[in-house]
């Protein structure tokens, strides 16, 4: 081959790598204009923890307009009888009814609602048109869901204690006063939280099993700290690792890792959540709710 070919061969060899590179390359850009412009699964997954826990419990997707439209059907057609959140009155609670929760648009409960149950005292209501039973049908299985997803549920008021008598017991009885204080870390307590979530943190400060699940920020409990007296007088603190009958182990001030045999030493651990422990077999409702009232002045 002559050397005027290799060079026309090299040439287009060039002219041809550069034209597939300049491809890739605006192959690339679009699949990044598409992965912009379509959100992304995980995304979605973080954003909505609870839609993603929902579905692990098999949760079935309810139409809010659709439920919503039931609802205002269902209050003044079916209220009276069963209530207006259908968790019954003199008639049954619909809530828990298997009929309503095999239900799907209607299939089941639309026969009973037309033709109505005489022997039982319910009347028929044949006006209603498939629509209407379909939506009743939505606003039921809302209601279903509303009482089983937990996570749905929303507590009431639980701030009925004595403010005055809450203070006197944290800096009485309750030693609370000595591992915190209202001007410290306490301090504006109350808005940082909302009350059920600071009554969770008086009682147990670890946490939420719940919001670690969904993926929520959580900030870790304060490790223990523990110190070693052994039996030469020498005495080394540090964190606490692992504890039990024979062993003790902890990081010190340095980092390193240390164990120890507790035989002919003494062992303390101060570990910030026993005293928390420690008040809830001693806790009277009286006094938690009164000690939570006074958190919740530390606005």
């Amino acid at each position: 081959m002559s050397i005027r070919t290799l060079g026309a061969t090299s040439i287009v060899l060039l002219f041809a790598s550069v034209a597939l590179a300049q491809a890739d390359q605006a192959a690339n850009a679009e699949k990044q204009k598409v992965a912009a412009s379509s959100p992304q699964k995980d995304s979605q997954k973080k954003e909505n923890p609870a839609e993603a826990l929902a579905a692990i419990l098999g949760k079935s997707h309810v139409d809010k307009e659709a439920a919503e439209r039931g609802r205002k059907v269902f209050v003044p057609t079916c209220g009276f009888c069963h209530g207006n959140d259908a968790r019954g009155k003199s008639g049954p609670d619909l809530v828990r009814s298997p009929l309503v929760l095999h239900d799907s648009k209607g299939d089941t409960i639309g026969p009973v609602i037309r033709d109505g149950r005489p022997d039982r005292g319910m009347p028929a209501f044949s006006s209603l048109s498939t629509e209407q039973i379909s939506d009743i049908s939505m606003f039921l299985q809302s209601r279903a869901e509303d009482v089983s997803n937990r996570f749905a549920y929303k507590i009431g008021d639980i701030v009925t204690g004595d403010a005055q008598k809450g203070a006197s017991f944290f800096s009485g009885d309750g030693r609370c006063s000595t591992c915190h204080s209202t001007t410290g870390d306490l301090a504006h307590v109350a808005t940082k939280y909302d009350a059920v979530e600071l009554q969770r943190r008086m009682l147990y400060p670890a946490p939420s099993l719940i919001d670690v699940f969904l993926g929520k920020a959580t900030t870790p409990p304060k490790p223990a700290k523990v110190t070693v007296k052994l039996s030469s007088g020498e005495e080394i603190s540090g964190t606490l690792v692992h504890l039990d009958e024979f062993w003790v182990s902890l990081n010190d001030a340095n980092g390193s890792y240390r164990s120890f045999s507790r035989q002919g030493a003494a062992v303390e651990v101060r570990d910030p959540r026993a005293e928390h422990e420690a008040l809830l077999p001693k806790y009277s409702d009286e006094q938690m709710h009164n000690v939570l009232a006074y958190l919740e002045t530390l606005k």
